[in-house]
């Protein structure tokens, strides 16, 4: 069995995720600077050789009534984009309320979120890992 990698995309920055070889743990692992969309996908494509990932997870910003969004659809394309280079299985999965869970998170933490939006970040692909996983072991 292998990790699985959960990317929590944006324009600016992406926040990673990573699980336990057993899938049952998401950890944060990093915060990658978007510079550019090469270098991006070829920083995913050594994480997953250092890791040793079997699956990618990616986040999938939905709008609050479950409608696709301007983002939504730039995630959907970045999708296709690694799809075409990484020959990897590659998972949606809703990302709703995350970012806030996540803000809340660090808060409680004694952590300002404004002042660290790298950590919003991968806080915020944890979750949806952890609750990808969490979802798994209850089937």
């Amino acid at each position: 069995m292998g990790r699985i990698l959960a990317v929590d995309y944006g324009h600016k920055r992406v926040g990673l995720a990573l699980s336990d070889p057993l899938n049952i743990v998401a950890t944060p692992l990093d915060t990658l600077q978007v510079n550019g969309e090469d270098g991006l996908v070829q920083s995913l494509e050594n994480l997953i050789e250092k890791w040793q990932v079997n699956q990618l997870l990616i986040g999938y910003p939905l709008g609050l009534k479950g409608v696709k969004t301007k983002q939504t659809l730039e995630v959907e394309r970045f999708v296709e984009v690694l799809k075409k280079r990484i020959s990897l299985p590659v998972t949606l999965w809703d990302e709703r309320f995350t970012s806030a869970e996540a803000k809340d998170i660090l808060r409680q933490k004694g952590v300002r979120p404004s002042e660290n939006k790298g950590l919003v970040d991968q806080m915020s692909a944890r979750i949806i890992l952890q609750e990808y996983l969490d979802y798994g072991l209850k089937r």
